[in-house]
């Protein structure tokens, strides 16, 4: 009987060290695309270092908030629309801080590219 309850019991602990180890995999990781576009307004604005960081942060953060968006089955695609085009906004204007105006500008064309598709 003893050998039972001790083979339930690591059965148990096996359990929760696996339900850990999964838990720990859920760690946001940056798609390919996000990545992707980030190498690439790295080229095409010659951004620095300290830009890249600051690019890629942005990129992620609202590549989050667009998903949430078009993931939604509560939305009327209207209003998708108009949650989108605020949260594009909110990104240029993130951009625009961090960027000079030449590189903002060459932006605003790119982004026309990438947001159609």
């Amino acid at each position: 009987m003893k050998k039972i309850i001790a083979i339930v019991a690591l059965c148990f602990l096996g359990l929760g060290v696996a339900q850990a180890q999964v838990s720990a995999q859920k760690v946001p990781v940056k798609s390919s695309l996000q990545t992707g576009v980030v190498e690439m307004l790295t080229q095409k604005l010659n951004l620095s270092p300290q830009q890249v960081a600051s690019v890629t942060k942005i990129m992620g953060v609202f590549a989050q908030s667009r998903k949430t968006v078009t993931e939604s089955t509560g939305m009327t695609a209207d209003l998708k629309a108009e949650k989108l085009k605020k949260i594009n906004d909110r990104e240029d204007s993130n951009m625009k801080n961090i960027l000079d105006e030449t590189q903002y500008a060459k932006f605003q064309e790119l982004a026309k590219d990438i947001r159609k598709g």
